[in-house]
């Protein structure tokens, strides 16, 4: 997206005070959207932080780069993206839901979350650097207290699938709801903490102390035995490595292999069970379900806002949602939603290669890489108000979009 910062300075005084208030701002609210959970027992008072810190003055920096005639289309990266967020919205308008416009309207946060991504990174990307490891952080503390709390004060069983931990269990406090949902968001944020230990130019005692912020999320992702997560952190781990190159991370590699032939070793039962017994849990029977009510839909889908329901062979329990982001992106928008992110897809990939060695793509892309891992058999829909997925997937994607489509280092090297 190419705009001039000078713009906004220009329209309200020339004066570096409301750059940096504005800079400030938006990093206050990436930090929230980040790591908001830990903190704030409300969701919707979560929202409305990310809406004030982080979305409105976005909308106020584009604001002030129209009246002022700076500002420019986005670059053509952002196209397939900017259309699948329109076209979910606007199949809220077939779809079942009695409020489509609230529906359709959470197009227009996610776009101001792109433009805000953009802000950060193009006036000063040293606040969003800020901002992202400050929020990685506040989450890891929220981990670190949920399993304390959990395993040693209240003393929950540490046997296999005895206990799924998914909250702090003080309030809503670090309350995901699900360990589903648990275990793909800390999975997603520890992406970022084991991309800034392989770094290059992270130093050794910074090293250790990130390595140790991965180290508590990965055993908070392992204890909510989300197995869409862990090969999640898997694929992402690899991508971490690959991307970066460094010594550091071909020793932690291979480090990590070693853990997991021991923890092969120790588990083997247990896996045996999860692949001859557990297998799919059930997803066969809701994947099925999918393929059955989609004749006559394929194309247009059911509209946003649409329930999807199966229910259990045993009759005791529906399940709301397709258990694969892209099939329930097909159920709600049809294929053309689903040929549309493919098609963004392909675009980040294709800028992904060429700009392999920018610092803020080898960090973003191992996110991304995790975040499609783990929708291939959970999360429901990322077409939503400020909240977990918009950190698991919309953040690592904005960050992609907003590197400067010209090879060469950005201010985060400094």
């Amino acid at each position: 997206m190419k705009v001039e910062t000078k713009s906004l300075s220009g329209l309200i005084g020339d004066t570096a005070v409301w750059r940096s208030v504005l800079l400030w701002m938006m990093a206050v609210g990436l930090f929230i959207q980040i790591s908001g959970y830990v903190w704030f027992e409300s969701g919707s008072a979560r929202n409305a932080q990310v809406y004030l810190w982080l979305l409105v003055p976005a909308l106020a920096y584009g604001l002030g780069l129209l009246v002022s005639g700076r500002v420019s289309w986005p670059g053509w990266h952002y196209y397939p993206w900017l259309l699948l967020l329109l076209w979910v919205g606007l199949s809220a308008l077939w779809g079942s839901s009695e409020e489509p416009w609230s529906l359709a309207k959470r197009g227009f946060a996610i776009a101001a979350f792109f433009l805000a991504v953009h802000c950060l990174l193009d006036l000063d990307d040293r606040f969003l650097r800020m901002a992202l490891l400050f929020g990685v952080a506040g989450v890891a503390l929220g981990a670190l207290a949920s399993l304390l709390y959990q395993f040693a004060w209240l003393e929950k069983p540490l046997a296999y699938r005895a206990f799924r931990i998914d909250r702090l269990g003080i309030g809503d406090f670090a309350n995901y709801d699900w360990p589903v949902v648990a275990g793909i968001f800390h999975g997603a944020v520890a992406s970022w903490a084991l991309g800034v230990v392989v770094d290059k130019r992270t130093s050794l005692r910074a090293a250790a102390f990130w390595l140790l912020v991965f180290a508590v999320l990965a055993l908070y992702v392992l204890l909510t035995y989300t197995r869409g997560a862990w090969f999640g952190m898997l694929g992402s781990a690899f991508a971490v490595v690959l991307m970066q190159r460094s010594r550091r991370g071909w020793w932690l590699l291979g480090l990590g292999l070693l853990c997991m032939a021991v923890a092969v070793f120790l588990w083997w039962d247990r896996l045996l069970f999860e692949v001859q017994t557990r297998q799919l849990s059930g997803r066969e029977l809701i994947w099925d379900h999918f393929v059955a009510v989609m004749p006559g839909h394929w194309l247009f889908g059911y509209g946003l806002g649409t329930p999807f329901s199966f229910v259990w062979p045993d009759g005791r329990s529906i399940i709301f949602h397709a258990h694969s982001l892209f099939l329930q992106l097909v159920y709600d928008s049809g294929l053309v939603a689903l040929g549309l992110m493919a098609a963004g897809l392909l675009v980040v990939a294709h800028k992904v290669w060429k700009l392999r060695d920018d610092p803020w793509v080898r960090l973003a892309f191992p996110a991304l890489v995790f975040a499609l891992i783990a929708m291939l058999t959970d999360v429901e829909r990322i077409f939503t108000r400020p909240g977990v997925y918009w950190t698991v997937f919309w953040l690592p994607l904005a960050i992609l979009l907003a590197v400067p489509a010209r090879r060469g280092k950005l201010a985060g090297d400094r």
